[in-house]
């Protein structure tokens, strides 16, 4: 059954959208390919294709070797935007991989699943799932932007700023240091009821130093955050936080239970006050109304009335400071929000037993990517953004020149004779220069270096290779950091509370020194479970409610344990090349706009008329420093010429027509080259000389010169007006090379003009009658050679001579 398009106003636009999805789901099964399906599709997204999206589901398929229809040629089984087993037609998933398609070898994957193999870059024995539909795109999305999700992209900062053209500032750090003796000091005795949560490296880490963070720098990273792929996307490819840097940063446990407990807040005081002896008052106001506050309590509150632990105090009260004291830290700084400076209740309750082991690492890393992916979507003068920020602040410092601080000093670090608090990762950034200027001027700087920022300029591997991984050569690694490595690896959702975060290595590869996939297998982050929030969501038994990813998290963790010791690809630049490719083509990695429109190029420049434009004009009055928007026009006109030429040498005819053609583009070419240059600060008039003929020989060409030199020596000057007689048409296809005179030239253009010797010497004029004869008889003299050479060539007469033997 052929798909027909719903007619417009027949129906409302949900019911034109189920119209399509039924048409599709009946090809689907009756083309018999419902078998192959290797994975379960993302969930459907009501409503229209673009016609681009129409066009490629409409488009016949091309047969690939070794099985399957594709959209490309994939040798050995490998299908490009098809599924094999004998399907005729490409349902929702097929049409999307069009998009995705490359050349496999070997069975490989090219957007679809091969009939011969999976694909030979991860090591699993299942083939990658399809990479996601094309969406219904929003009118500002293009089709090839296929790793966007409009849902996302429309409230995005980075849309709006290169797309909308809007301007924003810095957001506001919700992050506070836990190292000030006066607020909150650490006890010794607290340490033997923290070392058995997995918490004792990172409270020492804390607790004695935290470098001073850059908000404007942070913020032009999170710019970058996409919540599809839960990576930062950069010019460099997807990077990301991993459960690598959790470890090697923090040394917080990735193995246990998943942190994910109820957050009712009824009768929260009472409940606080069994477990802590204390809970905040009521606040009344003069009215006698009881205020509705946040559950929890503030720093304040908790610095005043559990500082410190009395002396001589029994093991139950040493125990009961210590909870406090683990809450006051990791609400501080680990799990701080937008909320303002409170210690969130339900962070305690998951404290009322010391001794049970939760997975604190996948915890805090879920908790970040839930900040991240709010507040790339924030723009209001309050935007916040809160989570494990150090974390975020020395990952982005290990690997990125972008608001890096200098390293002043490194300070003492005292274990105590304990291996569990030596320093972790972040005693490299120990004692750092503070941010200090403008934050609103560093924010655009940072934006400017993060748009231009390439794969070279990126430390790939800042904890070592992986022969030497977290070889320290200042200090000794707390063992913590280590212990874990064999879960890094791990696709697995990341579970903290009501926030469920996919961990997705298989992006980021490169981060690890391994091969890259290309395309990445693909993983739907769900905008269900991005809808989860503790304000707005009135269910509050987390646990029941993602019971499905916990145990899904549990159970990774058991595979991984059993397969330790795995061999992974090592790096390669050309696979990671390919990768770039395909990932510069399905997303956006710019966000300052080219500083002029493509079509300045097309008209000879007016300098007066360029500095009256946008972007001159904001540099003029100070209010744009940036180069990106410049290097961004230039890169893109670039790539277009580029792309250009190599279309015109296959797609230009041969013969004359075909040089004379070439020739013209060529020189339109160079036009435009020499106006880019122009832009660039140079003022190179826009001359055109004329060019010789492909078609001549080498050897052809050398007489020519040759006897230009020699007759040269004899010209004058007013061989201009001999050049009048070659004037052309350049709209003539029928030119022959080599002759070419513009008619309409602009007054920005001098006209050509030929190099000749003596021209203004006294003994020019002399030697012109000399000259002129000289040239009048070799021109009479080679016009009879070339009769002669024509009558002998002429054959004689039957029976007779011929006339000129006969005279």
């Amino acid at each position: 059954m052929a798909w027909r398009a719903p007619v417009r106003g027949s129906a409302t636009p949900r019911a034109r959208a189920r119209h399509v999805y039924v048409q599709r789901r009946r090809r689907w099964r009756g083309t018999g390919a419902a078998q192959a399906r290797p994975t379960r599709p993302r969930p459907f997204s009501l409503g229209f294709q673009t016609r681009e999206a129409q066009a490629s589901r409409e488009a016949p398929a091309r047969e690939a070797p070794g099985g399957g229809v594709g959209g490309v040629a994939a040798p050995g089984g490998g299908v490009g935007g098809g599924v094999a087993g004998g399907s005729r037609r490409r349902g929702r998933h097929q049409a999307a991989a069009s998009a995705w398609a490359w050349a496999a070898p070997g069975g490989g994957v090219g957007g679809g699943v091969g009939g011969g193999g999976c694909c030979p870059l991860w090591p699993s024995s299942n083939p990658p799932s399809l990479p996601p539909p094309i969406r219904d795109l929003a009118p500002h999305l293009s089709p090839r932007m296929s790793l966007l999700e409009p849902h996302y992209d429309t409230r995005h900062r980075a849309y709006l700023m290169s797309e909308k053209k809007q301007v924003f500032g810095p957001l506001r750090l919700r992050c506070h240091e836990a190292s000030s003796l006066q607020k909150m000091p650490y006890d010794e005795r607290y340490t033997e009821y923290i070392e058995p949560l997995g918490l004792l490296p990172f409270i020492h880490m804390v607790t004695r130093r935290t470098p001073s963070m850059n908000p404007s720098a942070i913020t032009a990273l999170v710019d970058r955050w996409r919540p599809e792929t839960h990576s930062f996307h950069l010019r460099t490819g997807e990077m990301t936080v991993t459960l690598q840097d959790m470890s090697m940063i923090l040394a917080l446990p990735i193995e246990g239970k998943p942190l994910c407990i109820d957050t009712s807040c009824e009768d929260w005081r009472g409940k606080m006050f069994d477990l802590i002896g204390k809970a905040p008052d009521e606040i009344i106001n003069k009215r006698g109304e009881k205020l509705r506050v946040s559950a929890g309590a503030t720093f304040t509150w908790i610095s005043e009335n559990f500082k410190t632990c009395p002396e001589g105090a029994g093991r139950d009260l040493v125990k009961l400071y210590a909870r406090v004291y683990v809450w006051y830290v990791i609400t501080r700084t680990l799990f701080p929000d937008c909320s303002g400076n409170t210690a969130q209740w339900h962070w305690l309750k998951a404290l009322t037993k010391m001794e049970t082991k939760w997975s604190w690492g996948s915890a805090a890393l879920a908790f970040l990517y839930r900040q991240l992916d709010e507040a790339c979507c924030r723009i209001g003068k309050e935007a916040c953004i809160g989570g494990p920020l150090i974390l975020l602040s020395i990952w982005s410092w290990e690997r990125f020149p972008v608001g890096r601080p200098r390293v002043l000093d490194y300070k003492k670090y005292n274990d105590h004779g304990n291996p569990l608090r030596r320093p972790t990762w972040a005693y490299q950034w120990d004692i750092v220069s503070e941010f200090s200027g403008d934050p609103i001027a560093a924010y655009q700087t940072y934006t400017n270096e993060f748009d231009n920022l390439t794969p070279e300029q990126v430390e790939w591997e800042p904890y070592g290779p992986r022969s030497a991984l977290g070889n320290a050569s200042t200090f000794t690694l707390n063992p913590a950091c280590m212990a874990e490595a064999h879960l890094w690896y791990m696709h697995c959702p990341l579970v903290c509370m009501w926030a469920v975060e996919h961990h997705m290595p298989q992006r980021v590869m490169r981060q690890f020194g391994l091969l890259q996939p290309c395309p990445p297998e693909w993983k739907d982050t769900s905008i269900v479970l991005h809808g989860f929030d503790r304000r707005r969501t009135k269910k509050t038994d987390w646990h029941n409610i993602h019971k499905k990813h916990v145990k899904k998290f549990v159970m990774r963790v058991e595979e991984q344990k059993k397969a330790k010791g795995i061999q992974y690809e090592e790096h390669s630049e050309d696979a990671f090349n390919q990768y770039l490719r395909w990932f510069l083509d399905n997303t956006r990695v710019q966000i300052l706009p080219d500083a002029y429109g493509h079509e300045i190029l097309e008209e000879p420049l007016i300098f007066d008329d360029i500095a009256t434009l946008k972007y001159n004009k904001l540099v003029r009055e100070g209010r744009q420093t940036s180069f990106a928007p410049m290097l961004n026009f230039v890169r893109t006109e670039i790539q277009k010429q580029a792309v250009e030429h190599e279309t015109a040498l296959e797609s230009f005819p041969h013969g004359e027509k075909g040089e004379s053609s070439f020739r013209e583009f060529v020189k339109r070419q160079g036009q435009k080259l020499r106006r880019l240059s122009n832009l660039l600060g140079c003022r190179d008039p826009e001359i055109m000389t004329p060019s010789q003929s492909r078609s001549a020989s080498p050897s052809d060409q050398d007489d020519a010169n040759n006897s230009n030199s020699t007759a040269r020596e004899d010209e004058v000057s007013d061989e201009a007006d001999e050049d009048d007689e070659h004037e052309v048409d350049e709209d003539d296809e029928d030119v022959p090379l080599g002759k070419y005179v513009k008619k309409n030239r602009s007054a920005y253009k001098l006209k050509p003009r030929k190099e000749r010797q003596d021209r203004y010497t006294p003994d020019a004029y002399a030697k012109a009658p000399a000259a002129r004869k000289a040239r009048k008889k070799a021109v009479i003299e080679s016009d009879e050679e070339e009769h002669m050479e024509a009558r002998q060539k002429i054959p004689p007469r039957r029976g007779g001579k011929t006339k000129r033997a006969r005279n």
